[in-house]
């Protein structure tokens, strides 16, 4: 009686420790590739499929098995990291990234949609006038010198259109040192902390915009002198907003704003212009 039940224990165990459980790789992914005139990319290679006659494309998901036993000790789903290639002779590549901390756990059935990827021709020159009239988020500086700008159509992980050095202009590299005038209690040190700037302007074709200026303040007070029962976070600094509308002229590789944009009269010159973004560098009064 003893040694069947050791050996059921054993099946038992075997069992156990051979069963499986299912892991996300990749979820289905589906999408649209178009150039930049709007019109379908066919034929063009995305993973292991190819678009269609609609430029739309289709990535099945793909998992895989991990030993129950293991996963159940990890005591947590795995990262999900997936990177695939999109490629048409003629274009200039472009990569669909994704990454997830604990997506690995998904079920079955994970899909995601990238909506519509515009591909930029090898060599192609764009007429500035066909991009310009646009919503624009602007990441700027304390004194709106140089304009970092993003529309909708803009992807973080988008090599075609963008580099890392821009990413980071937009994320980390414009913020700026406020200095505190004052602190809200004296349990509080006096601090200079981050401040980032945001300016969204909608550009219209009959040479007037709109916009608003948003100033974050980064984390202020988020160390205190003593840690009391009277607070328990880090004290806020409300954001800050103003909306403006006013109008501009745009005149070859420069847009002009009036005294709504910024108080004085602005003059941007256009450095670099493309689908997806644009930077502005303010010029000289000299």
């Amino acid at each position: 009686m003893l040694k069947n039940h050791f050996i059921a224990c054993i099946a038992v165990s075997l069992c156990l420790f051979s069963s499986c459980i299912s892991r996300l790789s990749r979820p289905a992914i589906t999408g649209t590739i178009l150039d930049y005139q709007n019109k379908p990319v066919i034929g063009c290679k995305v993973g292991e499929t190819i678009t269609d006659a609609n430029g739309k494309f289709h990535l099945k998901e793909l998992r895989y098995s991990k030993f129950f036993i293991p996963e159940i000790f990890m005591m947590e789903a795995p990262p999900l990291h997936f990177s695939e290639i999109i490629k048409k002779e003629g274009f200039l590549s472009y990569n669909i990234e994704g990454h997830t901390p604990f997506g690995g756990g998904q079920g079955k059935g994970a899909a995601a949609s990238v909506d519509t990827i515009y591909l930029k021709r090898i060599n192609e020159v764009l007429n500035t006038k066909d991009y310009i009239y646009t919503n624009w988020k602007f990441a700027a500086n304390k004194n709106l010198d140089t304009l970092y700008g993003t529309n909708a159509n803009f992807r973080l992980q988008n090599s075609v259109t963008n580099n890392r050095n821009f990413v980071e202009k937009i994320q980390y590299g414009l913020m700026y040192k406020f200095h505190a005038t004052k602190k809200p209690d004296t349990a509080w040190s006096a601090e200079s902390h981050d401040l980032k700037t945001t300016y969204w302007v909608a550009l219209k074709t009959n040479g007037t915009f709109t916009g608003k200026k948003l100033r974050e303040y980064q984390n202020p007070w988020k160390h205190r002198m003593e840690y009391d029962r009277t607070y328990r976070e880090s004290y806020v600094i409300p954001a800050d907003s103003i909306n403006t509308k006013g109008k501009f002229s745009f005149l070859k590789d420069q847009i002009v704003f009036d005294e709504a944009f910024n108080k004085a009269k602005n003059t941007y010159k256009i450095d670099s212009i493309d689908r997806d973004v644009i930077v502005l560098t303010k010029k000289s009064t000299n």
